[in-house]
């Protein structure tokens, strides 16, 4: 029975800088950048391992049009190994790595194979002189690729399965710039047997079979926005069954988030104990990866008061991570927690609390402009308004009510008030 076997990849993002990240923790920084490189390279050990047939790489190698020579000599360093083991590498180029910016310093090995930006290629792969595959492709040529390509693909009759290569933004998933954009209906209009996506972060199988669209997402996470396991597609093609398409995380460093719910805990220690115990699954889960932690602490509880000085929030994340010695662990504590006063029974009070909740309540359905106002003295230093400027009405609705609830939680306030 004939078969196919191929690792699909996409968004490597080589060498991207973090520059939000740089600014606040440079070790951090620095260590997630070259997590983007070992995330490529582990790529490459698993094609090794899994001795595949090919590997696809559908746009955005790169983070942006001046990479870095650090960059392509890491990319270029997998590439070799590729070739050396005789798997043919395909590449498409995407929106942050068009060829119109594709200067490279280095020459690629043999048996790599970039589209061009002009016109659909088709490339066979050869294996024993038989061709298992037919493969498909085109570049941007520019970075903003308004057109949709995907109508450019014509399938040949040949032997051997046939994969589509493309970077695309299929059925206008917001999140993600509108580039050469198409619907699932353009990509199974053409005898392809698995279009190997690029673009979107987000991993997505859009069409199973008959032929399987994918999106395998990037392979390595660069916030918290894709807070969950990054890596590739291994996949095998066989003839008349359905395409066998595995995720294997690649990851070398996960972004993750945990919720920790302190409503009825009492002590700071009891809190530390079950910020532990999440904090072991989770580390379970990672492997031997580093870890870039953001730990909500959520519910109502009196010992939100513990943490309202500066520095103490850093003090807790240090003193967890520390408790996972050697592990590389980074913590980010986010308050949004809820103090223990009822807040509907004091609004329907008679005393000075329910004025005081009558004001805000009053401040929190101003107009925009006016919350804004209030809000002005805590971003005076030239820093802080630059903040302010970026605030939405919603931060802002946000920012008031925490202001409301540390004002009752210094009153301290408790459900037997009011």
């Amino acid at each position: 029975m004939n078969e196919f076997r191929f690792i699909h990849c996409s968004d490597l993002h080589i060498d991207s800088p973090f520059k939000g990240i740089m600014q606040s923790d440079s070790a951090l920084a620095a260590k997630l950048r070259e997590g983007t490189s070992k995330a490529w390279l582990n790529i490459v050990k698993l094609a090794l391992k899994e001795k595949v047939d090919a590997v696809f790489i559908s746009g955005d190698i790169f983070d942006g049009a001046d990479r870095s020579l650090r960059a392509q000599f890491k990319f270029r360093e997998g590439l070799s190994q590729l070739s050396q083991a005789g798997i043919p590498s395909f590449i498409v180029n995407g929106n942050h790595d068009p060829l119109d910016s594709w200067s490279r310093a280095l020459s690629f090995p043999e048996g790599v194979t970039v589209f061009s930006g002009e016109q659909v290629e088709c490339f066979p792969v050869i294996k024993d002189g038989r061709a298992l595959a037919q493969i498909y492709g085109i570049s941007f040529p520019q970075r903003d690729v308004q057109e949709n390509l995907a109508k450019r693909f014509k399938v040949t009759p040949r032997d051997g399965f046939n994969i589509g290569l493309l970077h695309a933004n299929v059925g206008g998933n917001t999140d993600h710039d509108s580039y050469a954009p198409c619907n699932l209906d353009d990509l199974k209009s053409d005898g392809m047997d698995y279009w190997a996506l690029g673009h979107i972060h987000k991993r997505e199988v859009l069409s199973a079979a008959n032929p399987a669209v994918v999106y395998c997402g990037n392979s390595q996470a660069r916030h918290f926005k894709e807070a969950e396991p990054k890596g590739c597609c291994l996949v095998t093609l066989r003839e008349k069954s359905e395409p066998d398409i595995e995720f294997v995380a690649t990851d070398a460093v996960r972004f993750s988030t945990l919720n920790l719910d302190l409503t009825g805990i009492t002590n700071l220690e009891k809190m530390m104990q079950a910020a532990r115990d999440g904090l072991q699954t989770l580390m379970n889960g990672a492997g031997d990866r580093s870890v870039v932690l953001r730990l909500l602490l959520t519910g109502r509880t009196g010992l939100r008061m513990e943490w309202q000085q500066d520095g103490a929030l850093a003090d807790i994340a240090s003193e967890l991570a520390d408790s996972f010695g050697n592990r590389e662990l980074s913590i980010e504590l986010v308050d949004h927690t809820r103090g223990l006063h009822n807040l509907e029974a004091l609004r329907e009070g008679k005393d000075f609390f329910a004025d005081l909740i009558s004001l805000y309540d009053e401040t929190l359905t101003a107009p925009e402009d006016e919350l804004r106002d209030v809000v002005a003295d805590l971003f005076s230093q030239w820093k802080g308004k630059a903040a302010l400027d970026s605030l939405s009405e919603e931060d802002l609705k946000e920012l008031l009510e925490e202001a409301r609830d540390l004002t009752l939680d210094r009153l301290h306030l408790t459900d037997e008030v009011g």
